[in-house]
């Protein structure tokens, strides 16, 4: 390679490429990095994923010296990394290192998507993880193996893993699917773990004894395995968010909330009604510290519906796979540890001290169930939670879903389904008319049945027309007439 004409930052400043929409990485490496193309090509490097979201680069002396690119959700407010790349000559230097402590300091804890071999030994350096024996490592931060590159000893549907544990001798993360069938999910070998450890010729010894042998050392060391992850993840440099910093205090939303609002992702009133039930669930010992993050996520997505399927140990709120070490459900972020009874008690409690701020009109309860079963919330917590917050029992609001047939086998029936779309409260919050009574409004919506949804909706707004608000929601209504 000849003499490299570096970029140079001299303020020290690290460039970064963000987009929701993935871009190509090497076409971002040709035009803008020609000397770190170059040397990817001179060395055979091939990268793991060629499409990637959020694009950094490494600095080593205000040089730029190599790139890391990951998949990086603004909904999940999580990062991935999916590549790294480091010029020969530089590497050594703690530069992996320094990213992934900034990333922990600027997203929570980042997982890594199917790291080499070389990958986990840093981790080891770091003490971000640990061997267990000759050749199992645990580590605190998650690895994840996409859906067609994992791999079984017994039926698997081809879905996404993630784990804690590596296998050095194979290179490959691995994840015990049933400790007492001995049923092992593992990841493809990457091509760089093929060149430079073999991985192949160890794998064609891969029989039951492996199998067997690797159950039988979680099955032994289950408590000890969980102690030593609980103490890497405790020692990791990440920050630990308060309740007003991820939900905002009395006076309004967090940043990150607000720039969802306002980006049109998610409506006013739906955010409020986040943000008091995180309170309320936060209150009740439901969610930790450290999971808050990870349930604010949860209840702004729309489907969460459970995509993992082949775990034996799931979590009981929302039915995806957990490890045994977990403090917290890693999808939904509800507090795995919590006392239910006493979780129940507190919820009460802080739901009997809210204001309720709607009549609890027999339709109104009906639309807040349904939309809390079709955000994914378990069935029983659903009723608990409407019969603590309204003065309805469970009886008397499945006879009214079922007298209309709007809940059927513990599911939304195409009915209950008509029936939200038209509440005036799916009205109100798509519209954003959180400017007006809510319960004036529903009571014109109900009394105007002679005319469509939309109609009564302005015809009710256009008695504010001065506000300068007004005039935006009756313009959007106008659009979808």
């Amino acid at each position: 390679m000849d003499e490299i004409n570096f970029i140079i930052r001299d303020d020290g400043t690290r460039k970064a490429f963000l987009s929701e929409d993935s871009f190509d990485i090497l076409e971002i490496l040709k035009e803008d990095y020609p000397y770190i193309y170059e040397s990817i090509n001179d060395e055979g490097f091939i990268l793991k994923y060629g499409q990637c979201n959020l694009f950094k680069e490494l600095l080593c002396d205000r040089k730029v010296v190599g790139f890391c690119s990951y998949d990086f959700s603004r909904e999940f407010l999580t990062v991935a990394l999916n590549n790294i790349y480091i010029l020969p000559k530089f590497r050594g230097n703690g530069i992996f290192l320094k990213e992934l402590e900034n990333t922990m300091i600027e997203h929570n804890k980042p997982s890594i998507m199917e790291p080499t071999r070389l990958v986990v030994e840093l981790l080891i350096k770091y003490g971000f993880a640990c061997k267990i024996n000759d050749s199992l490592v645990a580590s605190a931060i998650e690895f994840i193996v996409p859906g067609s590159h994992v791999l079984s000893n017994g039926g698997y549907e081809n879905e996404e893993l993630s784990t804690h544990f590596y296998d050095l001798e194979i290179c490959g993360c691995i994840h015990v699917l049933d400790v007492d069938d001995a049923h092992i999910a593992y990841s493809a070998p990457l091509n760089y773990d093929i060149i430079h450890y073999d991985c192949i010729e160890k794998r064609e010894k891969m029989g039951d004894s492996y199998f067997n042998g690797i159950s039988d050392i979680f099955k032994s060391n289950d408590l000890n395995f969980m102690d030593i992850l609980l103490n890497l993840e405790e020692r990791l440099p990440v920050k630990n968010y308060t309740l007003e910093e991820v939900i905002g205090d009395e006076s309004g939303f967090s940043p990150y909330i607000q720039s969802l609002i306002d980006d049109g992702h998610v409506t006013h009133q739906r955010a409020l009604d986040i943000k008091q039930q995180i309170r309320e669930e936060y209150e009740a010992g439901m969610i930790l510290n450290e999971s808050l993050l990870v349930r604010l996520a949860y209840l702004f997505e729309d489907g969460n519906e459970p995509k993992i399927k082949s775990h034996t140990d799931i979590c009981p709120y929302c039915s995806m796979p957990i490890d045994s070490h977990d403090r917290f459900c890693h999808f939904c972020g509800i507090n795995l540890d919590c006392d239910l009874e006493e979780m129940q008690s507190n919820l009460i409690s802080s739901i009997n001290t809210s204001n309720v701020n709607f009549k609890e009109d027999i339709r109104f309860v009906a639309y807040k169930f349904l939309k809390l079963i079709d955000e994914r919330i378990d069935l029983d917590y659903s009723i608990f939670t409407i019969e603590n917050t309204y003065d309805v029992n469970w009886f008397e609001l499945n006879q009214f879903l079922e007298r209309n047939d709007y809940f059927k086998d513990n599911s939304i029936t195409p009915e209950g389904y008509d029936f939200m779309n038209g509440h005036p409260l799916h009205f109100w919050e798509r519209y954003h008319m959180d400017i007006v009574n809510y319960t004036d409004f529903e009571k014109y919506f109900y009394s105007h049945e002679d005319s469509n949804p939309i109609e009564r909706c302005l015809s009710y707004i256009r008695q504010f027309k001065d506000d300068d608000c007004v005039l935006e929601i009756i313009s959007n209504l106008e659009k979808d007439m």
